[in-house]
């Protein structure tokens, strides 16, 4: 099992990686690994930092479709083949500051996709910019490389087989 702790906005969660058959708990985001011509999307986000494309469902959404649509809203690209690679597990049991805006424990689906269409980025929401970095400079340009991370990505380069 590989885990770790990461600093979210809602304070330190443990996080926690699993197959894409492993999961029994609430799906409440989506991220994915969104490759172009071999480089992976990266989006700054404001508040936080450079980051992959992904964020919460909204009412009614599938994880895939949410993914769809923020990678559109914040790296303004469109995806297609879009593969579910696994699960980060958000566990908030140990979090002395959470809000219960979310479930104590739930899943943000992740995903391996390519990228499609490449349209001009204009910032808007929250993403100040957008950059396409190789896959091995990932871990020097994420705001909050981990363990957890590391081995979703793993498993995205090996779902391309």
């Amino acid at each position: 099992m590989i885990e770790d702790i990461a600093r979210w906005p809602s304070g330190l969660v443990r996080i926690v990686w699993h197959g894409p058959e492993d999961n029994e708990l609430p799906v409440t985001g989506a991220h994915g690994f969104c490759f172009h011509e071999d480089r992976v999307v990266v989006c700054d986000i404001a508040g936080r930092g450079p980051t992959i494309p992904g964020g919460h469902l909204d009412e009614n959404e599938s994880a895939s479709d949410c993914l769809a649509r923020e990678a559109q809203e914040e790296a303004c690209v469109e995806l297609e083949n879009l593969r579910l690679i696994g699960f980060i597990e958000a566990d908030h049991r140990e979090n002395t500051e959470f809000d219960g805006k979310y479930p104590i424990r739930s899943m943000q689906a992740i995903y391996r996709a390519d990228v499609r269409t490449v349209f001009e980025f204009k910032p808007q929401y929250e993403a100040t910019k957008r950059v396409f970095v190789p896959a091995d400079e990932l871990p020097s340009v994420h705001h909050e490389w981990n363990a957890v991370l590391r081995e979703a990505l793993k498993s995205a380069l090996d779902a391309d087989g």
